[in-house]
């Protein structure tokens, strides 16, 4: 959480709450596309024989 407040920074640099609103979506955006780019992919390994 560290890096991503460093990253972004602490504070919003608009005033205007709609403007705020827009930052605040693009911020969101940012986190989940580096979140599913860090993601690891699982691969299902083997047959279960029963």
């Amino acid at each position: 959480m560290y890096r991503l407040k460093q990253l972004f920074g602490n504070s919003l640099a608009s005033r205007i709450f709609e403007t705020q609103q827009t930052e605040v979506h693009a911020r969101v955006a940012a986190m989940n596309i580096m979140t599913c780019l860090s993601m690891p992919v699982s691969v299902r390994v083997g047959i279960a024989l029963s």
